[in-house]
């Protein structure tokens, strides 16, 4: 072969622990292959070190579990400048109830927990208002909102086999009671783009799917992604008097006019940035119009707990939001985790700083609905 380049991964890679000799970017071209590519830009660029948030945070995005540490936790917050943090992983019955008693016996006003919803028993007729009292009593105990992850829409089935899509109507009963209660909601509904594509040499996250297969929902009887989202936001647009959090940035983040056209129609929506900065950190002009129209929309969060030590998020974002830096990494792996490019900077001002670290988050964890955004001039 002659004049050939192209990217290959070795089979034995399992995850994105493995050491960096065992996996990573290599480049054949004729003769020569060349593991472990990753070459170094001649660029010369401003670095600026960004160890801490300009304005306390608090990251609406985290999960952690029984195993670490409250004490450990709180310290990794102070060192990262984080005032808050948010635990989506509260689960539902007994191990909701623990958590909140161990790390709320510790930092009440500063560890939050969100509960999860029990879907076992989803067939039952009286799963609706079930759920909905399971909702309240969890509000009682101290949790500051509820959590639906992504297997709604893509995993979670009936007795029929057939797939739960988001905007269910079992469901209905269950939001109207967050909006009773102030009980927001952060709801994670289907995958970057790239996950319900072939994974064959067109796909931009070839390398992620495959280390991780099982996060492909191409094929099989799995919805395409325009389905999801449709669910997701219909389901919002069903209960306007609710605060949802739609977390990844609804997932949109390589679409954000049409992300701006969800935003305009549901007031009662906020986005978060968590495990999607890497998205908006390589279209930064359109990145920073994006945040600057919705400063009151968008919420700070990383998709970690504070002090998780592989590919420490925070002060890359922090260098994301707050600096004019050019063509950084947006991780901090041997090798790119999602997609192979890098980021820049959107040096966003002060006020929109303050919103999208604090701010927004405050108003959302009270349940109440974002700020309408000042028509764009």
């Amino acid at each position: 072969m002659t004049g050939i380049a192209c990217m290959v991964q070795s089979s034995a890679v399992a995850d994105d622990t493995m050491p960096p000799e065992e996996t990573g970017r290599a480049v054949y071209t004729k003769d020569d292959l060349l593991k472990n590519y990753d070459p170094r830009p001649a660029l010369v660029t401003k670095v600026t070190p960004t160890p801490k948030p300009k304005f306390p945070a608090i990251d609406i995005h985290c999960h952690w579990f029984m195993q670490q540490e409250a004490e450990k936790v709180l310290k990794s917050m102070d060192d990262l400048g984080l005032e808050k943090a948010v635990n989506l992983s509260g689960g539902f019955g007994p191990e909701l109830e623990h958590l909140l008693k161990r790390f709320h016996s510790v930092a009440p006003d500063r560890l939050f927990i969100f509960a999860n919803i029990d879907f076992s028993h989803v067939d039952d007729a009286t799963f609706p208002q079930d759920t909905a009292a399971a909702i309240e009593h969890a509000h009682a105990l101290g949790a500051s909102g509820l959590t639906i992850f992504k297997s709604l829409g893509l995993t979670i089935r009936d007795a029929s086999k057939k797939i739960v899509p988001v905007d269910d109507p079992r469901l209905d009963p269950v939001f109207e009671k967050c909006a009773d209660l102030h009980f927001p909601v952060l709801i994670h509904s289907a995958d970057p783009p790239a996950f319900f594509q072939p994974t064959d040499r067109f796909n931009e996250r070839w390398m992620q799917l495959k280390r991780h297969p099982d996060w492909s929902f191409y094929g099989g009887d799995f919805p395409k992604y325009e389905e999801v989202l449709a669910q997701h936001i219909r389901m919002i647009a069903k209960h306007p008097r609710t605060a949802f959090i739609s977390a990844h940035l609804a997932n949109s983040g390589d679409d954000l006019k049409t992300l701006s056209t969800w935003l305009d129609k549901c007031p009662n929506l906020y986005v978060d940035i968590s495990g999607r900065v890497e998205e908006l950190g390589r279209q930064p002009y359109s990145a920073r119009k994006f945040l600057l129209k919705y400063q009151d929309r968008v919420l700070f969060g990383t998709d970690r707990y504070p002090g998780r030590p592989d590919q420490p998020r925070n002060a890359i974002y922090y260098r994301f939001l707050e600096t004019d830096d050019e063509n950084f990494d947006y991780y901090d792996n041997p090798f790119p985790p999602e997609g192979d490019w890098r980021i820049y900077g959107v040096f966003l001002p002060d006020e929109a700083l303050k919103k999208i670290y604090h701010d927004n988050a405050t108003r959302a964890l009270a349940g109440k609905l974002p700020l309408t955004p000042e028509p764009a001039k």
